[in-house]
């Protein structure tokens, strides 16, 4: 399994995407590597010092895009969860050359971890 850090740094805030496991593959080969990842923190969860790790059902399409991105498990914060799983959606592109057509749609696993850097 190979782990892909993304990161978009706010003010004085990070948010970092994790690929983590295939949840339904019909092939082993066929593993979406993340190239795009623009993941918004939302400004008015970083003042309130909102932190936590959003896990993302994320369907890859055979453009690449992010088809849907479903909650699999809270932050503990619907502000994060919705900016989480509107970033996927709208914003990452996935490398899907290593796939065949008949292995996509293909749904992984993502972990978007929220947290306030301190300096």
């Amino acid at each position: 399994m190979k782990t892909l850090f993304v990161s978009s740094l706010a003010t004085l805030a990070a948010a970092t995407a994790l690929l983590t496991t295939s949840v339904a593959s019909a092939d082993d080969t066929c593993k979406p590597h993340l190239v795009q990842k623009a993941t918004s923190f939302p400004l008015s969860a970083q003042i309130r010092g909102q932190e936590g790790t959003v896990y993302m059902n994320v369907t890859v399409d055979e453009t690449g895009r992010a088809q849907r991105a479903d909650l699999n498990r809270s932050s503990g914060y619907r502000r994060l969860d919705r900016a989480a799983t509107r970033s996927a959606v709208e914003n990452w592109v996935f490398d899907v050359s290593a796939c065949e057509r008949k292995d996509l749609p293909v749904t992984h696993v993502v972990a978007v971890e929220y947290h306030n850097d301190t300096y």
